[in-house]
């Protein structure tokens, strides 16, 4: 209790080239540092003070051991910003195939619908507005998928400038004193990030029940779209790739 009182009450002085004096015996510098405790100690606390039998090491050294640490948090976090800016570059690319794709599933649904104009007028507006709701929920998740990488990248540069200033604290208490401060949120920054995968999205169910459907439209026309591609989806899930879930 009564090194904790003094330690209170006694906080770092300005000392020689460390510029700072020890918490609890204030005549001796703090040229030390506890790895139980983390903090920075006179050489007297492990032997005689509050922090006897403690493990300690020279707070130069320390320091260094935690600048090389900073500097491969820096270093992971510049790999995960990397790796966020290729997974927009990914989307965006995938983005901009799909769009191509249904475009051109679009086309290939009109000249199919031009051979039962008279009759398939609303199912021709029909099918384009599904691709075109499939495509928009798609490239939605494309877009909330680039726009988390883009937060994080923010938030990645934000931590990375505060680190950074750390690693550039000359004074070596200050510097694990600050160290302290963000050790948690360090760890968990260098942990490895996630790769974004675009969710894949086909049409060929589409376009092949319109192959099908020209024989039965008669039979068909009473049944809802959903339904029917439903049925197709489930007779030709063995042949192409599975659509959308409903």
């Amino acid at each position: 209790m009564a090194s904790e009182t003094t330690e209170a009450r006694a906080p770092f002085q300005p000392d020689g080239a460390y510029g700072w004096r020890c918490p609890e015996h204030s005549e001796r510098p703090a040229e030390l540092f506890c790895r139980r405790c983390g903090r920075c100690v006179c050489a007297l606390c492990p032997v005689l003070g509050a922090h006897r039998g403690h493990p300690v090491g020279l707070a130069e050294e320390e320091a260094v051991r935690v600048q090389k640490l900073i500097q491969d948090c820096l270093e992971c976090l510049a790999t995960k910003k990397r790796q966020h800016a290729d997974n927009i570059a990914h989307l965006e690319d995938a983005g901009e195939r799909l769009k191509v794709y249904a475009d051109s599933s679009k086309a290939w649904l009109t000249q199919k619908f031009t051979e039962l104009r008279l009759l398939l007028d609303e199912e021709e507006v029909l099918a384009k507005k599904f691709i075109d709701k499939s495509t928009q929920l798609t490239l939605q998740v494309y877009r909330e998928q680039a726009e988390t990488c883009g937060k994080q990248i923010e938030v990645m540069d934000d931590f990375s400038t505060r680190v950074w200033g750390i690693g550039q604290e000359p004074n070596p208490v200050q510097l694990l004193q600050a160290y302290i401060a963000t050790k948690t949120e360090m760890g968990q920054q260098m942990s490895p990030s996630e790769l974004s995968h675009p969710v894949p999205l086909s049409f060929e169910p589409v376009k092949n029940f319109f192959k099908e459907f020209v024989e039965a439209i008669g039979n068909t026309l009473q049944t809802p779209m959903d339904t029917r591609l439903k049925e197709s989806s489930a007779q030709l899930s063995g042949k192409t790739a599975p659509l959308l879930q409903w």
